[in-house]
């Protein structure tokens, strides 16, 4: 039976990249979390660091899904948000980056005891490196891009800048 697989960790962990290669491998649909609904189609890839608090719930929902936890160095992650300011607007606390990343890690240890283990695998950031859609310096990417020289998004995810951008 084909199922959804959900790739989720915390943001910046490298999911959307993941979750377009998975689509790519597998033939797969990629869908962006911005445009998850319950309606998606069981052969799709959902990037959705977003979700990793449902996780239970969408595994009821999915009974056959499948969930790609993302793992990427947590000091590369804190440096990824620094660079796209990521809910800088909202919360200014210097040590509110490395608290959620650890949370989200606590969180995901916590979901592989209540999951078969059948329904889970985890993605390791660095291994992604083998596949022509890396790419090493990212610096100067957008929000949500993946590609070199295709921008997508904001530089920055300040306020809602990146739902205004998708919807102009």
């Amino acid at each position: 039976m084909t199922h959804p697989i959900f790739v989720t960790g915390p943001q910046r962990a490298g999911s959307r990249l993941a979750s377009h290669i998975i689509a790519r491998q597998t033939g797969r649909e990629f869908i962006d979390e911005l445009e998850y609904n319950p309606d998606i189609p069981m052969n799709s890839v959902v990037q959705a660091p977003f979700i990793l608090k449902a996780i239970l719930e969408v595994s009821y929902m999915f009974p056959t899904a499948q969930f790609a936890f993302m793992y990427r160095n947590v000091d590369d992650i804190v440096k990824s948000m620094e660079r796209i300011e990521w809910y800088k607007d909202y919360i200014d606390d210097s040590n509110f980056y490395l608290n959620y990343v650890e949370h989200s890690y606590r969180y995901i240890d916590f979901l592989k005891k209540e999951l078969d283990t059948s329904r889970w695998f985890d993605i390791r950031y660095e291994s992604l490196s083998y596949d022509p859609m890396f790419v090493t310096d990212r610096q100067d990417f957008t929000v949500k891009q993946h590609l070199p020289n295709k921008p997508f998004g904001p530089k920055t995810w300040r306020n809602d800048d990146y739902i205004r951008s998708i919807k102009e």
